[in-house]
């Protein structure tokens, strides 16, 4: 049967207080949710400060990560509330932490971006605004030269 495989973006480490904060990561998830808090669904529940894509974890970032959590559990959603961006285990259009049994925050980001920025979603390494350097860590992936 023919299907075509979603694009999923992951991480490689946490990302959050007391996390490893891979630049790439940090750069990931900034983006996510810069994008997400300027569409017009969610613009007016920005959280406060500006979010700079720019792959350094601080307060501006754990602010803007509790909050996209703290929404998405207010809005009903199965989301670990914990300030941190866990990487997705197992199969990963599916993927519910283990203990738990609730969504990654990884796997909202995903879904959420992708159904307000699909063609973005499907090729974020081309994608406007996305930082050159995660930009070429995805176009690797993509050639089958990342690692």
């Amino acid at each position: 049967m023919a299907y075509k495989h979603i694009p999923f973006y992951n991480l490689d480490q946490p990302v959050g207080l007391g996390a490893p904060n891979q630049r790439t990561d940090v750069l990931l998830v900034q983006y996510f949710l810069r994008e997400l808090f300027r569409h017009t669904d969610l613009s007016a529940d920005k959280p406060p400060g500006d979010l700079a894509v720019d792959g350094h974890f601080g307060p501006v970032t754990a602010t803007w990560i509790s909050s996209y959590q703290k929404q998405l559990k207010a809005k009903g959603f199965s989301v670990v509330t914990d300030g941190r961006v866990d990487p997705a285990r197992g199969e990963l259009m599916f993927s519910k932490v283990a203990i738990s049994h609730e969504r990654y925050t990884i796997w909202h980001m995903n879904i959420s971006f992708r159904k307000r920025f699909q063609e973005a979603h499907d090729h974020l390494e081309t994608a406007p605004g996305v930082p050159p350097d995660l930009a070429a860590v995805l176009a690797g992936f993509e050639r089958g030269n990342g690692g």
